[in-house]
C-alpha cells in the first residue's frame, strides 16, 4: 500500500502531465494538399494549398468582410501576404524538404493567393528548391508541419501529396511517420511523404 506522500507525488505528477497535454492543443487547424512539380526525376518545386478550419480570426490581418466563395482581390490578398503569410519565412513556411536527412533551404513563396471556399480561408503558393535535386540519386522526403504544433497541419485526403510537372512516369510518393522528425518536444511523430523514382 502506498504512503501518503507517494500518493500525493503521484497525484501532483498526474496533474502536471494532465495539464501540460491540455496546454499542447494546436490552436489553428490547416488541411493541407502538396503538388510536388517535377521535370523528369528531379523535384523543382511544391506548390501548396492550405485549408483553415473555420473561424479563421480574419479580424486579425484587419479585414471585417470576405466574399462568401472565390478569390480575395489584390489589395485584401496583399495585407494577408503581410499580415499573415510573410511572417511564416522564418519557419520556412512549415515545408520541410529532407535530401539524405538534411533539411533543405527553399526559395520564397511564388503566386500567393488567397480565397474563400464554402467559409474556409485557402491559401494557394509555391516554393520553388534553391537548386533541383534528383531523387534517383538521393533519399527525398517532405513534410508539412509546425514544430511547435500550435498550428496542426493534416492531410487534405489520402492523396494530398501528389506529383505534378514532366515527372518521369516511374515517380511516386508515399506517406509514411517521420520518427526521424518528431514535434512538440518528441510527442507528435507527423507525416510526411518519401518521393522516389
Amino acid at each position: 500500500m502506498l504512503n501518503l506522500s507517494v500518493t500525493r507525488r503521484l497525484i501532483g505528477v498526474a496533474l502536471f502531465v494532465a495539464s501540460g497535454v491540455a496546454a499542447a492543443h494546436p490552436h489553428v487547424w490547416i488541411r493541407f494538399s502538396a503538388r510536388v512539380q517535377m521535370q523528369g526525376t528531379s523535384v523543382i518545386s511544391i506548390a501548396q494549398t492550405w485549408r483553415f478550419s473555420e473561424g479563421f480570426p480574419v479580424q486579425l490581418v484587419g479585414i471585417d468582410t470576405l466574399p462568401d466563395n472565390g478569390p480575395l482581390d489584390a489589395k485584401q490578398t496583399a495585407i494577408f501576404r503581410e499580415q499573415a503569410f510573410s511572417s511564416l519565412a522564418g519557419a520556412q513556411y512549415f515545408s520541410h524538404l529532407f535530401v539524405d536527412g538534411e533539411a533543405q533551404r527553399l526559395g520564397d513563396p511564388a503566386g500567393f493567393r488567397v480565397s474563400v471556399d464554402h467559409g474556409k480561408l485557402v491559401y494557394t503558393f509555391t516554393l520553388a528548391l534553391k537548386k533541383p535535386v534528383d531523387v534517383n540519386a538521393h533519399k527525398v522526403s517532405l513534410g508539412i508541419w509546425d514544430d511547435s504544433f500550435f498550428v496542426d497541419y493534416e492531410p487534405d485526403g489520402a492523396n494530398a501529396v501528389t506529383i505534378e510537372g514532366h515527372a518521369a512516369s516511374s515517380c511516386t510518393v508515399k506517406p509514411f511517420q517521420d520518427r526521424a522528425h518528431p514535434i512538440f518536444n518528441g510527442i507528435v511523430v507527423p507525416q510526411a511523404t518519401a518521393i522516389s523514382c
